[in-house]
């Protein structure tokens, strides 16, 4: 019987795998992953404040908002009661003592007066201007108009 030639030529050897270079590349990927992935931070780029546990404190009291409405002949509300119906009246001495109450009682609440002015376009301008004046002469800046 012949014997068939195998393609080996060293038989008596085991064929080795040299995994070094293997190794090396896997090494590089990790590397290059570990540096790439801490570099991009998502969640530094949200500013979020997420909510943790507070000291407890007491709240200060919010004193609700004053609504002065201006109808258009002149007369002054403030909370749905008239105060001033003479359009003549540019002192406004019951509004005057109104804000400075109101003002007092949000000082001491430790709250911010909150001033909301409810003027139509049929409104006259210089009724207007009396009423900025009242909470201006006590000492009251955040006014909002609506309409």
């Amino acid at each position: 019987m012949a014997r068939r030639k195998s393609s080996n030529p060293f038989p008596d050897e085991d064929p080795e795998m040299n995994i070094s270079p293997l190794i090396d590349v896997a090494f590089l990927l990790l590397i290059y992953f570990i540096v790439t992935t801490t570099l991009s931070k998502q969640e530094a780029d949200l500013s979020l404040v997420l909510p943790g546990v507070a000291a407890e404190r007491s709240s200060p009291v919010m004193t609700d908002q004053m609504v002065i409405k201006i109808s258009g002949e002149g007369t002054v509300f403030v909370n749905q009661d008239p105060v001033s119906s003479d359009p003549n009246d540019r002192k406004l001495t019951e509004l005057n003592k109104r804000l400075e109450r109101y003002a007092a009682a949000a000082a001491n609440a430790g709250s911010e007066a909150m001033i909301v002015v409810d003027c139509g376009d049929e409104v006259p301008e210089q009724r207007f201007i009396d009423v900025l004046n009242a909470c201006a002469t006590n000492g009251l800046g955040n006014i909002s108009l609506t309409q």
